[in-house]
């Protein structure tokens, strides 16, 4: 882990990775059950944590100190007043002017069961929407994983993708502006003709994607469907998406 100009702190490899490495196993450091959580949530279980935990819980990356300009004035009337209530908390976080337990838990938290968990090593991992590598949660062992989807050089950093990256860049963008940054890899960098074509295969896997689930979800078992999850997973190896959404393919 070192530091990175304009990005904090990052992860970078130290020998060769080869694709499947299972890189890191990581216990939470705090975890709330609500999906839709509070500050209120948060706080509750930030206090359960021992003094130790709790200085290491603010040495975590803070997406805090935003613009609330570049941010919309107003929400919704049809937005209900319990999710009116966590959308001002989450931006009074953004906001602030330090960083809060909820500001840090909102940059780093990753999904874990019903909830969100904050795991103090894998926050070290910097965004990509090109990722070489992968988080999910195990149950089987308690712990997020991270493992490689691409063969990783030494002194490469090993990035994760903190968005769904078969999303448009407009989208992404806005989906990465909640953890204060704009994106600045190859898949965002528009004089990369790689960049181009890397949008039109993203955009073909999303669409092949809502086929195939709707004729699988009709019990289609048709030459059609095959078809699609070949092209689909043609286009994820082009891309280097060695992910679980290829093996889901």
């Amino acid at each position: 882990m070192k530091s990175v100009p304009n990005k904090g702190y990052g992860c970078f490899a130290l020998k060769s990775i080869p694709r499947g490495t299972r890189i890191l196993a990581d216990e939470p450091l705090i975890y709330v059950k609500e999906q839709a959580y509070y500050r209120a949530d948060i706080e509750r279980e930030f206090e359960k944590l021992s003094a130790a935990d709790k200085k290491l819980f603010f040495s975590l990356y803070s997406a805090h100190n935003q613009d609330p300009d570049a941010w919309p004035k107003e929400i919704h009337e049809t937005v209900s007043s319990r999710e009116r209530q966590r959308i001002q908390e989450q931006q009074e976080a953004r906001f602030s002017d330090k960083p809060t337990v909820t500001s840090i838990f909102q940059t780093n938290c990753m999904p874990k069961d019903t909830g969100a968990a904050v795991f103090p090593h894998a926050s070290r991992f910097n965004h990509s929407c090109n990722p070489n590598a992968t988080f999910t949660w195990n149950p089987a062992i308690g712990k997020e994983t991270i493992h490689a989807v691409r063969d990783i050089k030494p002194g490469e950093e090993i990035t994760l993708a903190y968005c769904d990256i078969i999303h448009s860049k407009p989208l992404r963008k806005w989906e990465l502006k909640h953890y204060g940054f704009t994106c600045d890899c190859p898949a965002c960098d528009a004089t990369d003709p790689w960049a181009e074509k890397s949008a039109e295969r993203r955009a073909e896997i999303g669409d092949l994607e809502r086929e195939t689930e709707f004729l699988s979800n009709m019990r289609e078992e048709s030459a059609l469907l095959s078809r699609q999850y070949l092209t689909m997973i043609k286009l994820l190896i082009e891309e280097g998406d060695y992910s679980a959404r290829l093996a889901t393919a």
